[in-house]
């Protein structure tokens, strides 16, 4: 609730901003954007993180996947507020950092498991 009536203020806020000073509003909107968004993350997502985290404990490899999940929308957010300014080709690049970033954490995952399978796989042989 906090949260809908702060995005209420910064909608307030922006619109002020853009009809005075038009120069600096875009600047202003992504300080604000990382201000509001740090403000979500630590009160709204980490505590759902981590009590998602515990509902799921024993559930194989769901801290990978809250984790996942975490960084794909990450992701969204950085991509869409990089194309509302016209910088496709970074957020192209953010979006490719993402994915590698997911895909390393699984490897490291994975590995262990991997590695016996191998070993499964030689002994049948």
């Amino acid at each position: 609730m906090i949260a809908l009536f702060a995005s209420v203020i910064y909608l307030v806020l922006f619109l002020f901003l853009k009809q005075t000073m038009d120069k600096l509003h875009s600047i202003i909107v992504v300080i604000a954007f990382f201000i509001f968004f740090q403000f979500v993350v630590r009160e709204q997502l980490i505590p759902l993180w981590q009590r998602l985290a515990v509902i799921f404990n024993n559930v194989p490899y769901s801290k990978g996947l809250l984790f996942t999940a975490l960084l794909f929308l990450l992701n969204e957010l950085i991509c869409q507020l990089l194309d509302q300014f016209e910088y496709e080709a970074f957020a192209t690049l953010v979006t490719l950092s993402i994915r590698m970033t997911a895909v390393l954490y699984w490897i490291n995952l994975l590995q262990p498991k991997f590695q016996l399978l191998i070993q499964l796989l030689e002994r049948l042989q």
